[in-house]
């Protein structure tokens, strides 16, 4: 504090604060030398070190470190050493580096197998990350109803089928069946016979086509007859003919559940994509 002399020539003191007092006080506080020290390294780093762009930048995480790891130890039963372990790093490192370098080399246009490597990997990255609740038993019940067809037991049917083709295949099938009906039954049936136990109709109709199917299944069960299809003429026999039944929804529960979860993680994750594509200008090309 200094004194200024009065106008009367009595000394008193003077009430002025210096103006550097404050800044020395604050000079003098550790917190701001740490701040100051920070931002100083900081500087430094930011102006020896250049930035980097994401697609230059290859970085080994903690998640690829610990990938490694786990590779290694399901192939040999033990960690690796921590030697063994650069050397895996750096194996991943030159991996990564040809892996870039080929998609910027467009190395991955025109090959296939290689565009479809790299689309299944986004693929597990993009349904890995999706999260789906346990169905309401409302939604539960509405999935089920709408699939229900696929899910009920269908009709079982076992028959004994000769094919006849060519122009003169009716011909041939009918002078054959009546050769068996008389007890003389040719070897060429034995030899050209095939024998369907106890298939799904629906199996045999896409197959045979649903009529001819719905016609063996209403004969008698041992009777031999001719049937037309749309590939020929056959000898048939029914051996067997089990109805199908109706499914209650209690009864596959824990399966309707784990099958909705996968249909609705199915939608959200090409939701995803589909979000992931209003990014990009698509032109279809179309005329």
């Amino acid at each position: 504090m200094t004194f200024t002399p009065p106008a009367d020539g009595r000394t008193t003191p003077s009430t002025d604060v210096p103006q550097n007092s404050a800044f020395a006080s604050l000079a003098r506080e550790p917190l701001l030398h740490f701040l100051l020290i920070g931002a100083l390294l900081f500087a430094v780093h930011a102006a020896v070190t250049p930035s980097v762009s994401k697609e230059r930048l290859i970085e080994v995480t903690p998640e690829v470190r610990q990938s490694i790891i786990d590779l290694y130890k399901e192939k040999h039963d033990i960690e690796p050493s921590k030697a063994e372990l650069t050397r895996l790093i750096d194996n991943w490192i030159l991996n990564e580096v040809t892996y870039r370098e080929a998609l910027a080399q467009g190395l991955d246009r025109g090959d296939d197998m290689i565009r479809e490597r790299i689309m299944q990997k986004m693929r597990l990255l993009v349904f890995g990350n999706v999260n789906v609740e346990e169905p309401t038993r409302q939604q539960l019940s509405e999935w089920f109803e709408e699939r229900r067809a696929q899910y009920d037991v269908p009709d079982f049917v076992g028959f004994f089928e000769v094919p006849f083709t060519g122009p003169e295949a009716e011909v041939q099938a009918k002078a054959t069946l009546q050769q068996i009906e008389s007890g003389s039954e040719p070897e060429e049936v034995r030899l050209r016979a095939q024998i369907f136990a106890d298939r799904p109709k629906p199996s045999l109709e896409s197959s045979f086509g649903k009529t001819f199917v719905d016609q063996i299944a209403a004969l008698p069960v041992g009777k031999w007859t001719t049937l037309q299809s749309a590939s020929g003429w056959h000898i048939v026999r029914l051996d067997s003919f089990v109805p199908g039944h109706a499914v209650r929804m209690d009864e596959i529960e824990t399966q309707l559940i784990n099958e909705w979860k996968d249909d609705r993680a199915r939608r959200l994750g090409v939701a995803t994509i589909r979000d992931m594509a209003k990014a990009y200008v698509i032109r279809r090309g179309e005329p």
